[in-house]
C-alpha cells in the first residue's frame, strides 16, 4: 500500500465510524492536516517516511476508538423544543378531529372521516420530517428558480383550468382536488431564499429583476380570489426584500404597488361582519370547555378556517390558550433559528418560512376572534386538510435540518 493511502485508508475508516455525514469533510481535512504535520514532525526527527507515517497514525489512536469518540462528539443536534411544540399542537389538532368525527352534529364531517384521514396525514408529515431532517437542505439552494418557475406554472394551470370551489380554484389532478393557492407561500418561501440570499439590491438591473421575480406571484394570486395567500406572499417578499438587505425605500416601491390590486379584492369581495360560530363561542365558552356535550353545526368551515373557534367553545378558552402559546412559541424558536445562522441562504429560509407560518397563524387568529373576515388561513398543523398538512410538515423537517446544519460552512452552491 501506498505511504499516501495508509492515510486515506485510515481517514476513510474513520469517518465510516461516525454517523453524521455532515461532518465527515471537515474532519477528513482536519484528521488529514494533523496526519500530515506529525509525519512531517517524526521526519525531521530522522524518521524514513514509512516510519513517520506509521508513528503519526498511532499518536493519533486506532480509528475505533477515536471513531466513537468523534461520533458521540459530532452526534446530529435535533432542536426538541421545535419539534415537542409541533408534535403537541398536532396530538391536539388530531382530538379536534376525533370530536368533529364522533361527537359534534355535523354529518357531513362525520361521512368525510376526518379524524381518520387526518391520522393518515400527520403520520405521513411526521415520516416526512425524518427524512428531510436527515437530507441536507443546502442542497435545495441550487434548485431554486426551478422551484419559483414550477410553482408560477402549476399556478397559471390552477388559475386557467381549475375547479372554483366558493370562489377559490382548485387543481383537479384526477384522484383529488388541490387548492394550490394555499400551497404557493410556502414554495414562494422557499424559492426566494435561493434566488435572493445573495442578491445586490443596489445593482440597477437587479433591483428590477427582483421586482419582477417578487410581483409576479403575488399578481397572480390576486387573480385566483385567493385573498389570504396573497397577503401571505407579500408578507414573505417584505421579509425576503428586508433580510436579503433591501432598503426601506426599495422595499415599499415593490411592496405598496403590488399590494393595491389585492387590498381592492379585498374590500370587493370579503364579508367582513363576524360568522355566526365565532359569535357564539365568544359568548358560550367557558375556561374549560364541554367536549362531551353536542357541538353545534353552522358552518362547513369549521374543520378548517373555524377550527380555532370549534377548539375554544368545545374544550374551553384554557387549552385554546395554551395552543395559541404552543405555535407562538414554535415561530419563536425559527425565527430564534434564523437569527444565529451565518449562512445567508439558511437565515433567508428560516425567516421566510417564520413569516409564513407567522402570516397563517395571525389571520387565522384574527377570523376566529371575529376581527377579519378575510378567509383562506388556516391554522398551523390543526386544520383539517392532506397538503396544508403534509406542507407544514415539509417546513418543520426543513427548519430542524437547517438547525442540525447551523454551525456547517457555506457549500458551493451554482445554479443549474
Amino acid at each position: 500500500m501506498g505511504i499516501d493511502k495508509k492515510f486515506e485508508v485510515y481517514i476513510d475508516r474513520l469517518c465510516k465510524r461516525i454517523r453524521n455525514k455532515d461532518v465527515h469533510d471537515h474532519i477528513k481535512l482536519e484528521i488529514g492536516d494533523h496526519l500530515q504535520e506529525l509525519k512531517e514532525d517524526a521526519m525531521r526527527r530522522g524518521l524514513s517516511e514509512e516510519e513517520a507515517v506509521n508513528e503519526a497514525m498511532k499518536h493519533i489512536g486506532d480509528e475505533k476508538a477515536l471513531g466513537k469518540q468523534l461520533n458521540k462528539t459530532h452526534k446530529a443536534p435535533l432542536d426538541v423544543q421545535t419539534i415537542l411544540s409541533v408534535l403537541a399542537v398536532s396530538l391536539f389538532g388530531l382530538l379536534v378531529m376525533y370530536y368533529l368525527q364522533f361527537h359534534s352534529t355535523i354529518t357531513a364531517l362525520h361521512e368525510m372521516k376526518v379524524f381518520n384521514k387526518s391520522l393518515v396525514f400527520y403520520l405521513a408529515g411526521l415520516l416526512l420530517i425524518l427524512i428531510l431532517f436527515k437530507c441536507d437542505y443546502r442542497k435545495l439552494a441550487k434548485y431554486s428558480i426551478r422551484i419559483y418557475a414550477g410553482t408560477l406554472f402549476i399556478l397559471s394551470l390552477t388559475l386557467l383550468l381549475g375547479v372554483r370551489v366558493e370562489g377559490i380554484p382548485f387543481l383537479n389532478i384526477g384522484f383529488a382536488f388541490i387548492n394550490f393557492t394555499e400551497i404557493t407561500p410556502y414554495l414562494l418561501a422557499i424559492s426566494f431564499a435561493g434566488i435572493f440570499h445573495a442578491w445586490n439590491w443596489k445593482n440597477i438591473k437587479n433591483f428590477w429583476i427582483g421586482a419582477g421575480l417578487l410581483a409576479v406571484p403575488i399578481l397572480l394570486l390576486s387573480t385566483t380570489g385567493a385573498v389570504a395567500a396573497t397577503f401571505i406572499s407579500l408578507a414573505i417578499s417584505i421579509t425576503i426584500m428586508s433580510v436579503s438587505s433591501a432598503s426601506i425605500k426599495q422595499v415599499l416601491s415593490i411592496t405598496v404597488p403590488v399590494s393595491i390590486l389585492p387590498m381592492v379584492r379585498l374590500f370587493v369581495q370579503t364579508d367582513t361582519s363576524t360568522s355566526p360560530y365565532t359569535s357564539l363561542t365568544l359568548r358560550d365558552a367557558n375556561f374549560i370547555g364541554n367536549a362531551l356535550q353536542s357541538t353545534p353545526g353552522l358552518m362547513s368551515e369549521v374543520h378548517t378556517d373555524f377550527i380555532f373557534s370549534y377548539t375554544i367553545y368545545t374544550f374551553g378558552w384554557f387549552p385554546s390558550i395554551i395552543v395559541f402559546v404552543l405555535i407562538a412559541y414554535f415561530i419563536w424558536r425559527i425565527i430564534s433559528t434564523g437569527r444565529n445562522m451565518v449562512y445567508s441562504y439558511g437565515r433567508l429560509l428560516t425567516t421566510g418560512l417564520a413569516t409564513t407560518f407567522s402570516a397563517q397563524f395571525i389571520l387565522n387568529i384574527l377570523i376566529n376572534l371575529g376581527f377579519s373576515g378575510l378567509p383562506g388561513a388556516v391554522m398551523p398543523f390543526m386544520s383539517f386538510g392532506g397538503s396544508h398538512i403534509l406542507l407544514e410538515m415539509t417546513a418543520v423537517g426543513l427548519i430542524l435540518s437547517i438547525y442540525r446544519r447551523r454551525n456547517l460552512v457555506e457549500q458551493h452552491l451554482a445554479y443549474s
